[in-house]
């Protein structure tokens, strides 16, 4: 696929109080990784008007004034994958349920949007260049936040009926700069081994703060080879930046898509 040299694609990861925007040439190179505070956006036009003005901001500072050529999102719950309606708002603002992402972004940038939930795309990012290269069997565990995992089985992600396929309800937050220990530690390390023995996937990756994951990973993989020997316990490559990792490497697979069918 060839493409206008002034074109850049474009992911983007957002929750509650943040937005990340990665900007990099189609060959994957980067060009520049931007974050902004969100403030409280209470609807559709004063989401975009504040989501777009960062898009332009981004693509302005990086110097050659590129536009972009296609965009993908990291979103904060449940994706509808059909619309790329935000379903249910899991770690965004309480007035974003439903909030119509990929049809806001097309109205103000007319290129190919893509959304998915924030835990798929760090799944997609470690796909890609991660702890699961080259695997078809996995489970992404997200513990940033409220803890959500993302499954992948025979190389096809898991989804469930209502898009709701990973959630982790009895699994207890995480709360950064509080390391777990004693029965918190074990508790959480028995739920996380359920969830992987059911699946009995080649790789579980595990996405969470340093204070984390120093403890628990050891713990889990421990775990797992007395109740269900097999499955490796790593920890994510890419960290906090696998969302909008993720994310970008949507917004490539929907340039060349968008490429092809012209």
């Amino acid at each position: 696929m060839t493409a206008p040299a002034d074109t850049a694609l474009l992911g983007l990861d957002f929750t509650s109080n943040a937005l990340r925007i990665r900007i990099a040439e189609l060959d994957g190179k980067l060009l520049a990784q931007r974050e902004y505070p969100l403030a409280a956006l209470k609807t559709e036009d004063e989401w975009i008007w504040e989501v777009g003005g960062r898009i332009a901001t981004s693509l302005a500072s990086e110097g050659n004034r590129r536009s972009a050529l296609a965009i993908g999102v990291a979103a904060p719950g449940t994706i509808d994958p059909i619309s790329g309606r935000l379903v249910r708002s899991v770690e965004g603002q309480e007035e974003w349920e439903g909030l119509a992402v990929v049809e806001c972004l097309r109205r103000h940038i007319d290129v190919p949007v893509i959304a998915l939930s924030r835990v798929v795309a760090g799944l997609r990012a470690e796909r890609l260049g991660g702890g699961a290269r080259g695997i078809d069997d996995a489970i992404y565990i997200s513990l940033r936040g409220i803890p959500a995992s993302a499954v992948l089985a025979g190389g096809h992600l898991i989804r469930g009926h209502g898009e709701e396929a990973g959630a982790l309800p009895a699994v207890p937050q995480f709360h950064a700069g509080q390391r777990l220990a004693g029965h918190d530690l074990e508790a959480a390390a028995g739920l996380l081994a359920d969830a992987v023995a059911l699946l009995d996937p080649e790789v579980a990756i595990v996405d969470a703060a340093d204070e984390h994951a120093e403890s628990l990973v050891p713990l889990l993989q421990r775990v797992i080879d007395e109740v269900a020997p097999g499955p490796r316990v790593v920890r994510a490559t890419f960290g906090a930046d696998g969302p909008v990792i993720g994310a970008l490497h949507a917004a490539s697979t929907v340039a060349f898509e968008g490429e092809r069918r012209n």
